[in-house]
This record gives C-alpha cells, sequence and structure tokens, in this order.
C-alpha cells in the first residue's frame, strides 16, 4: 500500500520580508530621489548616465527577444499621441501666456525615456512591447522635431538631426546589440550574465539619485524666476504627465494597458531639457525638470502596485495549494 505524503502548505513569508518585498523598492526610489535633492553637487557625476544607462539597457536586453508578434498598431498610435498631446498643449496654453506654452510643448514632446524597458520588466509587463516603442518614438521625434520647434517656438531655431539622433541611437542600440551578439554567438556567456539583471536596479537608483541631484541644483540656481512662475510651470508639467499615463493606459487598451502608459508617460526628460538650454531659455527647461519629479514618483507607485498584485496572486495560490 502506498502512503502519500500529507499535504503540507508551503512556509508564508516572514512579515519583514513580505514588507520588503512590497514597500522595499518604491521606499529605495524616494530615498534615492530625497537624498538627490539633498545634494544638489552630485550633479557632477550627470557625465555618467549614458554609461549607467547602456548597462541597465544591456542586463535588460540579455533574455529579451523581438519576433513579429511583439509589433501592434497600437504602437503607431503612441507616437501620434506623442505628437499630438504637446501641439493641444501648446494652442490651449498659447491665449493664456506664450512661454507657458512652449514650455508645454517642450515638456510632452519628450520620446519615451530609454529606461522604459527596465521600470515595464519590474512591473512585470511586456518588454518587447515597449522596446519597438522607445526606438519610434525617440528616431521619430528626433527626425520631426527639427521641423518643428522652430514653428512653434517663432523664432529661428536652429537645429538638425543630426545633432539629436545619433546620442540615442548609441545608448540603445550598444546594449541591444551586445545583447544580440551575446544571445546567437556566445550563449554560455549569455546564461553566464543573466544573474547580472538583479544590478539593474542599484543602477537606476544610482541614475535617479543623480538625475534627481541635477534637477534639484536647477530649480536652486533658477532666483531669477519668480514663485508663480514656477508654480505654474509646476502645475502644468504634472498636468501633461498626467494626460501622458491616462492616455497611454487607453491606447494600451486591455491588453498593454501598463505597457503603453509606460510608453506614453515616461519620458526622455534629460533630451527636452537639453533642448531648452541649448537652443531656447532656462525657463523652459523648468517644465521637464518637474516632470522628472512626477513621472519617478508615479513609477514608485508603480512598484509598489505591482508588488502588492504579485503578494495578493501568490497568498491566493498558498491557499489555494493548502486545501
Amino acid at each position: 500500500m502506498k502512503i502519500h505524503p500529507p499535504n503540507i502548505p508551503a512556509p508564508r513569508p516572514s512579515l519583514l520580508r513580505k514588507i520588503w518585498r512590497l514597500y522595499g523598492r518604491t521606499f529605495a526610489l524616494i530615498l534615492a530621489m530625497i537624498a538627490g535633492a539633498l545634494v544638489p553637487e552630485a550633479q557632477s557625476a550627470a557625465g555618467l548616465l549614458p554609461y549607467l544607462l547602456m548597462g541597465m539597457l544591456f542586463f535588460a536586453f540579455l533574455d529579451i527577444t523581438v519576433t513579429r508578434e511583439s509589433f501592434h498598431a497600437s504602437m503607431l498610435l503612441i507616437f501620434l499621441a506623442n505628437l499630438a498631446i504637446p501641439l493641444a498643449f501648446f494652442f490651449l496654453l498659447r491665449p493664456i501666456d506664450p512661454v507657458v506654452a512652449l514650455i508645454g510643448f517642450l515638456t510632452a514632446i519628450a520620446p519615451t525615456a530609454t529606461a522604459t524597458p527596465v521600470i515595464v520588466s519590474y512591473l512585470r509587463g511586456r518588454v518587447d512591447y515597449v522596446l519597438p516603442c522607445v526606438l519610434l518614438t525617440n528616431i521619430g521625434i528626433a527626425l520631426i522635431l527639427p521641423f518643428l520647434l522652430p514653428w512653434v517656438a517663432g523664432t529661428t531655431v536652429r537645429i538638425t538631426t543630426g545633432e539629436i539622433l545619433p546620442p540615442v541611437l548609441e545608448v540603445m542600440f550598444v546594449p541591444l546589440g551586445l545583447a544580440f551578439l551575446l544571445r546567437k554567438c556566445f550563449p554560455a556567456a549569455q546564461r553566464f550574465l543573466l544573474p547580472g539583471k538583479v544590478l539593474s536596479f542599484p543602477i537606476w537608483l544610482a541614475m535617479l539619485f543623480i538625475v534627481t541631484s541635477r534637477a534639484s541644483a536647477f530649480l536652486q540656481s533658477s532666483a531669477e524666476f519668480s514663485a508663480s512662475q514656477l508654480l505654474w510651470i509646476g502645475f502644468i508639467s504634472l498636468l501633461i504627465c498626467v494626460a501622458n499615463f491616462g492616455a497611454g493606459a487607453l491606447i494600451g487598451g486591455r491588453d498593454f494597458r501598463r505597457e503603453g502608459s509606460q510608453v506614453l508617460g515616461q519620458k526622455n526628460n534629460s533630451f527636452t531639457v537639453w533642448i531648452a538650454l541649448t537652443y531656447l531659455h532656462p525657463l523652459a527647461a523648468l517644465g521637464p525638470t518637474f516632470y522628472v519629479l512626477y513621472h519617478n514618483l508615479y513609477n514608485g507607485l508603480q512598484l509598489y502596485t505591482a508588488e502588492r498584485e504579485a503578494t495578493l496572486k501568490g497568498e491566493k495560490a498558498d491557499s489555494s495549494g493548502a486545501l
């Protein structure tokens, strides 16, 4: 006669471990932002950002494969929304304040942040959906903005695609190419490096610390701007952030709600800050600077929500197994 072992439920995680799973990453993200705000001198490390980003993307791309099934019609709608939303804010705000209208346009026209695939992987989303969107919005905006910005700014702004496209392509395609080469030619090395994906989160925290430090230093140096200007620009930037994440969720639909929201809402603000400081006016950089704070705070909320959903699913699975 066979004796079956009793159905013993798996041990539940400790309270501290559960708290860390729910809040750990969100707390770490918020602490990195607070530390950056308190140490504006760390902006001197901004030159490291492209290299940190390429390292983070390399680990994210190690086990990501983009196939024909990864492409969806909603990606084109994401790109069109990336053009329509900034133009809508520009035309709505121009009768009220032409300067703020230009700032709103510049804040909203930023393409998808190149770090978005990594963030979506933390949110347990479809990275293969996000990657084509990152390439489409960054390359598309780099091609269109040189023609669009002079018309919107109403000045003789001279900017070329050759100035803004190469840095974007370098940051994206160097880690993507290296990861593809390892997968195809050195699979053993790829498998060896896969555990290194855990380094992506500390790298992201370091980047967030530097970016927030730079934003803090910029805001502190903006003494020439009045408090009312700062509040007005901050409010418009917040509206744009809400509009982007909301519109992206609607475009993504039921299948790609989280991915679409993140792709349209998480912006490459360093790109538009550089445009503002190089071709326009320091005041124009305030919109993207505020946006940096808003979308990263929302990322913290997203991380908490994703971990909570995963924890609840795990608890349900444990309880059903115990029955």
